[in-house]
């Protein structure tokens, strides 16, 4: 098993053996960041309690109805991700757009396509995938929007997230058909994408994803706020709007021009 690792900013390593990735080196993390990762736990445990829905690290996409609006138009998501891949060597490296994330995405295996984050949105991607981005605008609560593109010969480590206020969602667009892993382990579970089929989780359990197919896996990856009583829904707010002040936030802000 490979050891955890934080989204935000991570352990301190060594350089990733992997070919196209450099040397890792940790970004300096804010006050705010810190103290954040310190009382993760308790804070997440409370989250939990005030959960509507299942504190499962799988969760039943009928869990969030918002969401389901895109899984009935998913092939045309799907057409305007599969034209930009005629021009994927325009979209960027996760790692390159959001530092924090380089101790797990250190190299051009994993590509990111950003539509918004944390009430940031990014017109000129947006105006290449117009109907996405329409779809995504009648989303309630949308915290995160991407589409997220993994190699055929990528391998994201073992991490976690901050915060059980929200839930990670992929729609997935493309998945692999040739022999070979393709899959995501979330805690002790092993996952599968199925194309037009939402598949949500926990991202504050240890998550390790693999494609090993040799042809790219693409997700529409959204993160949306959990379904909470009204005392979560508050502290979830106050989180959000902490974060979004953040350079962890900036960083990608200021990266796709939003």
């Amino acid at each position: 098993m490979h050891r955890g690792v934080d989204r935000l900013g991570g352990e301190a390593g060594s350089g990733v053996e992997d070919a196209g990735r450099t040397a890792y080196v940790r970004p300096r993390q804010s006050v705010l960041v810190r103290f954040g990762k310190r009382i993760r736990d308790p804070v997440n445990a409370w989250f939990a309690r005030q959960s509507l829905i299942a504190t499962d690290p799988v969760v039943e996409a009928a869990a969030l109805p918002a969401i389901q609006p895109l899984s009935h138009s998913w092939r045309v998501i799907q057409r305007e991700a599969q034209a930009l891949l005629d021009g994927q060597e325009d979209i960027p490296d996760f790692g390159k757009i959001s530092p924090d994330h380089r101790r797990i995405a250190n190299g051009p295996q994993w590509k990111s396509f950003f539509f918004e984050g944390y009430g940031f949105k990014s017109a000129a991607n947006r105006s290449k995938c117009p109907h996405t981005a329409e779809l995504l605008d009648g989303i309630p609560r949308l915290v995160v929007a991407f589409f997220s593109i993994m190699d055929g010969n990528a391998h994201v480590p073992r991490h976690r997230g901050l915060t059980k206020a929200w839930l990670n969602c992929h729609l997935p667009l493309v998945v692999p058909d040739r022999p070979g892993r393709c899959e995501m382990q979330v805690a002790d579970r092993t996952v599968h994408w199925h194309e037009g089929e939402w598949l949500v989780f926990d991202e504050t359990y240890p998550h390790e994803v693999w494609n090993d197919t040799g042809q790219p896996r693409i997700v529409l990856m959204l993160q949306v706020r959990r379904p909470m009583r009204w005392p979560g829904r508050a502290l979830a707010r106050a989180i959000y709007e902490a974060i979004r002040r953040t350079g962890f936030v900036q960083d990608v802000r200021k990266a796709v021009g939003a």
